[in-house]
């Protein structure tokens, strides 16, 4: 790309953001029919939704070339700019840079208030079409919705009404249930009060036989105490006669000793 300024040629290369077949010439805006017939605009909010959805594509494409084109354009000014300080009339070279700059720069904001135009009509439409969408399926659900909550409501006071059928029947069998509930507690008690008593005669019958059993076990100890005592008396008396005896033998035997003698 080749640019002339204050009679000095500056080569400009190609913007790499832009491939060349989609690139137009500096100061031809890349504006669609519909950005400059307001008719076609007007009429956007009755498209299809499907139409509108299409368009999102279009839009981003049309965005993409007019960022490309801001792009350049400040490539181009930057280079002329540079170029500018080599020519002898620098401040008139950067003056005519400026406006040719500015001038791409205001076709620019002309395309982009028109895109930007664009894309706030075909959302409103969208928008229109989902609010009309959504009311129209409101009005197709209103009959079933009635008809819930009639359900509803019916269930509800169903579900009061037992409510109010079960208190009359607790309030009307209260009185048989707090005398059998009574009854149920009187004979608790009762049972109760006949395991402790049954409990406390046990306690005194075993009291009573653990004392018959020592008493039985003192007598016996006793019994055989005297007993043993018995038979240690026997016996010593049984020794003291029979020292007596072998005593009174070995006296008769030794009295008996002289007599024989003498007769000899």
């Amino acid at each position: 790309m080749d640019g002339t300024v204050g009679g000095h040629t500056a080569t400009i290369p190609s913007s790499p953001l832009l491939p060349s077949d989609e690139r137009g010439a500096p100061g031809q805006p890349d504006t669609p029919a519909s950005a400059s017939n307001p008719a076609s605009a007007a009429d956007a909010p009755h498209a299809s939704s499907a139409a509108t959805v299409d368009r999102s594509a279009e839009f981003a494409a049309r965005q993409t070339k007019l960022n490309r084109r801001t792009a350049e354009n400040e490539y181009r000014y930057e280079v002329a700019e540079h170029n500018c300080y080599s020519t002898f009339f620098v401040n008139h070279c950067l003056g005519k840079a400026r406006d040719t700059m500015r001038s791409e720069k205001a076709k620019i904001r002309i395309d982009q208030l028109a895109l930007d135009e664009e894309q706030r009509v075909v959302h409103a439409a969208q928008r229109d079409a989902n609010t009309s969408a959504r009311m129209a399926q409101d009005a197709a659900d209103a009959p079933q919705h009635e008809a819930s909550e009639k359900a509803s409501q019916a269930a509800y006071e169903e579900k009061q009404r037992q409510h109010q059928l079960d208190a009359a029947s607790r309030a009307t069998s209260a009185p048989a249930t707090e005398a059998t509930n009574q009854a149920a507690y009187d004979k608790k008690q009762a049972d109760f009060q006949a395991k402790l008593e049954e409990a406390q005669r046990n306690a005194a019958q075993d009291a009573a036989q653990r004392a018959h059993n020592v008493s039985k076990f003192d007598e016996k100890q006793r019994t055989a105490a005297e007993h043993q005592e018995t038979v240690k008396q026997r016996q010593a008396k049984a020794a003291a006669n029979a020292s007596q005896a072998a005593a009174a033998s070995a006296a008769a035997a030794s009295a008996a000793q002289p007599a024989s003698a003498a007769g000899k």
